[in-house]
């Protein structure tokens, strides 16, 4: 059983322009979704969301790589992320340049579900759990091709009958080309994740990094055998979960009508009546899901809508390093 998505609609936040600051500011050290909400490309919300992770990084003498010393300085407000060394983040905790890029020319996918129930957004989000997934995919899109990784997507798209790939590249226009289709998205409402995991399976054939999208609101069952099959073809797979707050804590005082995204079905719920039911049976399907990806060795987090993404990007840091 997985939760029905509320039956309302969430109007678009007022923001006052005039809040905007410079991406490159010392001072964005803290997410603000309504200085998000006035950048009106997927390119400068990407960005942002890359600036202020690398603004709000705390600062420490660097120690641990004596050899490679002279190849490293602390970085330094205005410096390039570019030449950021992710890896040694990943393994200390302090951010520091890399004067030469090393080509690793790894493949990574991401993949995006854009199934109906990522259309929900609750009062307290930044976004929708799709526009979440495409803001956080678009960042780290962009931070695999400044790390010199080849970089791909895959999704199922509201114009093609199925999930559609770019292939991974590491050509100065592939960004591009990928916000392109990442703006093309939309929640499709024949487009299952069982079945994006099993083109996945089937076109993911290269050992690489693939980065999954998801609420994971399909059975965990029916998950399994695609799961399974792009694990055995040597891919590294982080799973993203992107839930909303409504259906972590489901903070509903009064009566409200809620509608399965995929069938329309519609029901009126006391919440005081079935807040404790629903919980239970919601952190027992979330613990399946874990026990699932835990068995599979994949990697797992839980992103909320209504929560600073810095924990998406963390996660890949951390999984990217794996993969030396």
């Amino acid at each position: 059983m997985w939760p029905l998505s509320l039956w309302s609609s969430s109007a678009s936040p007022q923001v006052d322009e005039s809040s905007a600051i410079a991406l490159t500011s010392p001072t964005l050290r803290h997410f603000d979704p309504r200085l998000l909400a006035t950048l009106d490309s997927l390119d400068l919300q990407a960005r942002y969301v890359v600036e202020g992770f690398v603004a709000g990084l705390h600062r420490s003498p660097f120690h641990g790589f004596s050899v490679e010393f002279s190849e490293y300085r602390e970085y330094e407000p205005g410096d390039d992320p570019r030449h950021v060394d992710w890896r040694a983040y990943a393994r200390s905790g302090r951010l520091y340049v890399k004067r030469y890029m090393q080509e690793t020319n790894l493949p990574c996918y991401a993949l995006v579900d854009t199934s109906s129930s990522m259309e929900y957004r609750g009062a307290d989000a930044w976004g929708s759990k799709l526009e979440v997934s495409q803001v956080l995919c678009a960042a780290l899109l962009w931070m695999m091709l400044k790390q010199n990784d080849a970089a791909g997507l895959l999704a199922w798209s509201a114009d093609v009958d199925g999930p559609e790939l770019v292939p991974p590249s590491q050509k100065s226009s592939q960004f591009g080309v990928l916000l392109r289709q990442l703006d093309r998205l939309a929640p499709v409402s024949r487009a299952s994740l069982s079945g994006l995991l099993a083109v996945a399976a089937r076109r993911v054939r290269r050992r690489g990094l693939a980065i999954l999208f998801s609420d994971l609101l399909e059975p965990p069952a029916d998950l399994l055998e695609p799961l399974r099959e792009l694990r055995h073809s040597g891919t590294e797979l982080l799973v993203l979960q992107v839930l909303d707050r409504d259906e972590l804590e489901f903070p509903f005082a009064e009566d409200t009508v809620f509608e399965d995204p995929e069938t329309g079905r519609r029901r009126q719920v006391a919440p005081s009546a079935a807040r404790e039911t629903y919980l239970r049976r919601f952190s027992e399907f979330l613990d399946s899901h874990r026990d699932q990806l835990r068995g599979l060795e994949a990697h797992h987090r839980i992103v909320r809508t209504d929560e600073a993404p810095w924990q998406a990007i963390q996660a890949f840091l951390e999984t990217r390093e794996l993969l030396g």
